[in-house]
Formats: structure tokens, sequence, C-alpha cells
């Protein structure tokens, strides 16, 4: 598979408040950037992005579900994404180590979730790749 210019799996979010930010930020640019690094190719020609999005709550923002949400695939913009919802208790009072496995079992269940829709549209991935690619962001992201 070809490298990207731009990232192919991006794993965006809305905080719910600063207090979410400082907690669980600094765990996503971690993640973000070993994505970058060991995930940077297309695993699905059809589409030009894999978009997670995290949305935390907080006491500004609540949004008011834990785990895998709102899953939509344009055909047309070539993109996938899904909603991944963590309530306060998942974040506040947390140690470094439980926010990290939080949010690593979400994003591998929501790419789950996303290579399966893909699947489902006849597209072809190239999940042997996708997996041993991300196996690798794993095992990095608890190195630190």
């Amino acid at each position: 598979m070809e490298k990207n210019d731009n990232p192919y799996i991006t794993f965006g979010a809305q905080m719910g408040d600063i207090e979410a930010d400082n907690a669980v930020a600094p765990h996503l640019v971690e993640l973000s950037k070993l994505l970058v690094r060991f995930c940077n190719k297309h695993y699905c020609v059809e589409v030009d992005e894999i978009a997670p999005v995290l949305r935390v709550d907080g006491d500004l923002w609540c949004f008011g579900f834990e785990g895998c949400e709102k899953l939509r695939l344009s055909k047309k913009s070539r993109y996938i994404t899904v909603d991944i919802g963590m309530p306060i208790s998942r974040w506040k009072g947390i140690n470094g180590y439980d926010i990290r496995k939080y949010l690593i079992n979400n994003l591998r269940e929501a790419v789950k979730l996303m290579v399966k829709r893909l699947n489902k549209e006849n597209f072809t991935v190239n999940e042997k790749e996708l997996w041993t690619d991300f196996n690798k962001v794993e095992k990095e992201f608890f190195l630190n």
C-alpha cells in the first residue's frame, strides 16, 4: 500500500471542558502521532480517510453516551467516521494507563465497525496489514 501525504487514520476529539482536555488530550496526541507513524497508508482504495472522533464528556459539554455511535460513510467525500463517547467516569480521577487502555480499546472497536461497514459496501480492505500496523501502534502506545 502507498504512503499518504496526509494522515490516513485521524483521531480527532471534542473535549467537554478544560479538565477533560488536560486529562485526555496528552494521551490522544501520543496515539495520533503513532497512527501517523505506523498506519499512514491506504488500507482501502475507496476511502481517503478513516476518521473516528472522540467525544469526551465534561462540565461544559456532555455528549451522554459511551462507546461507538453514529457510523457514517461518505462515498462522495471518500471518508468513514464514527463517534466514540467517553463519559466523565472514564477519565476523572483515572490514571494515565487506564485512560490509554480505554482509548485504544475503543479505537480498536471503532476501526472494527468501520471495516465491517466497508466490507458490507464491497470495498476492498487490506485488513491483515491494517491490524498488523494497528498492533504496532498499540504496543508502542503502552511503552511510553
